[in-house]
């Protein structure tokens, strides 16, 4: 995890740089920290590696932490922003900005709190981008959640991804390479056209595979003894 601090107040940063460093001992966290005393040289940095979270101070001269939040979110539109400042009249015009959080320079023991539930946005975050599987096509790559797409299609030289509420995104690919890709995250190809993510299959009967969410497809006879040990290899590995 990655924590940039920004205050044009050497003395404020490392008194806040201190808490957070407490806090993380606390909750067993590794964290990279990194400070700034100008919101530009924040914005420069974060150009090359966007931190996780950013406790940014309000008040800086020459650009302001509203200004610097501005250009943050031009860069990551979901930045993950903690306003702290000595000024409790700016905390509405800060939800402009949509910052995660607003603690108040005399009220840093506020941060423990904070943190925490930063701590869990981030690993819920994380959790997720685990679920996300890079597709190599014949084009831009396709990202599949593995969570939400329950089987992939043939249709001529591409194929059709089915997702939740029925997205559907086509890309340019052949079967046989999205199966072998996708085979390791328990996606089996039950006929020639037609490749299954187990984690939707209710049940596989001795003609198809039905999906928890409703449809049933069926499995080419060559391929039924390979889907029935792959469906269980799935179930083990649970």
């Amino acid at each position: 995890m990655y924590i940039a601090i920004c205050d044009d107040d050497y003395n404020f940063i490392e008194t806040v740089e201190r808490n957070v460093k407490n806090i993380l001992k606390q909750n067993q966290r590794i964290c990279n920290i990194e400070t700034f005393i100008s919101g530009k040289d924040l914005i420069e940095r974060s150009k090359e590696t966007f931190a996780d979270a950013v406790l940014l101070d309000i008040d800086m001269p020459e650009i302001s932490g509203f200004e610097v939040a501005e250009e943050l979110q031009k860069i990551k539109s979901d930045a993950i922003i903690i306003f702290i400042t000595s000024h409790e009249d700016k905390v509405y015009q800060s939800w402009e900005y949509q910052p995660f959080w607003f603690v108040r320079k005399n009220h840093l023991q506020d941060l423990s709190i904070v943190l925490k539930k930063l701590f869990a946005k981030i690993d819920a975050n994380h959790e997720k981008e685990k679920n996300i599987y890079m597709l190599n096509t014949e084009g831009k790559p396709a990202l599949i959640d593995i969570n939400t797409v329950s089987y992939i299609q043939a249709y001529k030289h591409y194929i059709l991804i089915n997702g939740e509420n029925n997205e559907r995104n086509q890309v340019r690919c052949k079967i046989s390479d999205a199966e072998q890709q996708l085979y390791p995250l328990y996606f089996i190809r039950i006929q020639n056209s037609i490749i299954v993510n187990c984690r939707f299959i209710s049940k596989v009967t001795s003609r198809s595979v039905v999906l928890n969410t409703g449809e049933e497809m069926s499995i080419s006879r060559n391929r039924l003894e390979y889907v029935r040990n792959e469906f269980q290899r799935f179930i083990r590995s649970r």
